[in-house]
């Protein structure tokens, strides 16, 4: 669970972003924003583009949930030193878009943790179902809600499950700040249903694409040999339970890239940044496909 002071981070993004000026190419190609009118854009079929309309490559983040709606395969293979164990994680993650407002993302994980002193234990985790809607929509920013319902399908047995229903309702954004430099953030809470447990989460990540020709040929797909810079932040603070009050913040340093114009790699180093966790260390890698 995680520090109170990560908020910082995306005023100073907004500052900077709304004092930069874009060298990018606009893609005249994509519809009008539709800016803060809910009445439209519901029916629409989705714009698919992985760049803004200012030219930014909209990467996606390795935690931040996009506010960005779009159809994409994850499936991300991470792993952890943690007190007292080690555990190998791979996780698949659909994200479909239906309209230009409209998403759906579904994750199921596969978890085997090997603990110091007891017997591994291997299995599914808890299937979450989230839909995203895109609530505002400019050139340079976006603002999305989404409602993850996670359900207990995994085994309690070495908390490879909740054994419970959770709910975690969150708004996320997309910032352009110019000259391919964008910034993601997503604050929302987490609550189990029947054990009242609560958190309070914040995630933000920095990214810097390396300019590249190519990309101006590219008006979807990201182009071959794309490189992208991310640092993330991943902070919670307990709101109730049994550690109510904890503070955990995790960061993350890692490379996007694209290695065709529908499939990318992202390779990511996982670090503590707070002293109350058993993390020590992580490793996370993935394999992005694009509808």
């Amino acid at each position: 669970m995680k520090s109170t002071s990560v908020p910082v981070i995306s005023v100073v993004i907004l500052s900077i972003g709304l004092n930069s000026v874009g060298a990018e190419d606009a893609h005249d190609d994509l519809p009008d924003p539709l800016g803060l009118n809910l009445t439209d854009g519901w029916l629409e079929p989705t714009a698919h583009s992985h760049f803004s309309r200012r030219g930014t490559p909209m990467i996606h983040s390795f935690r931040v949930e996009p506010a960005f709606t779009r159809r994409d395969l994850l499936v991300d293979y991470s792993f952890s030193r943690k007190r007292g164990e080690k555990e190998h994680e791979i996780e698949a993650e659909l994200e479909w878009a239906f309209t230009r407002r409209l998403g759906l993302v579904v994750e199921l994980p596969y978890a085997a943790i090997n603990p110091n002193d007891e017997e591994a234990v291997n299995g599914c985790g808890d299937l979450a179902v989230s839909p995203r809607f895109l609530l505002a929509e400019y050139e340079r920013f976006l603002l999305a809600f989404a409602l993850e319902v996670e359900t207990p399908t995994g085994s309690t047995r070495g908390d490879l499950g909740s054994g419970e229903v959770a709910l975690a309702p969150s708004v996320s954004t997309w910032i352009d700040l110019g000259h391919w430099w964008a910034a993601n953030t997503q604050c929302g809470v987490e609550h189990a249903l029947e054990s009242n447990d609560s958190e309070l989460f914040f995630r933000a990540s920095l990214i810097h694409t390396l300019a590249s020709h190519a990309a101006h040929d590219h008006a979807h797909g990201l182009p071959p040999g794309l490189l992208s810079l991310i640092l993330e932040v991943d902070t919670a603070l307990a709101l109730s339970g049994a550690d109510d009050g904890d503070i955990e913040a995790e960061g993350i340093a890692g490379l996007y890239y694209g290695f065709s114009e529908h499939a990318d790699l992202r390779l990511g180093y996982v670090f503590p940044l707070s002293t109350s966790q058993d993390l020590y260390s992580g490793l996370t890698a993935g394999l992005l496909w694009h509808f």
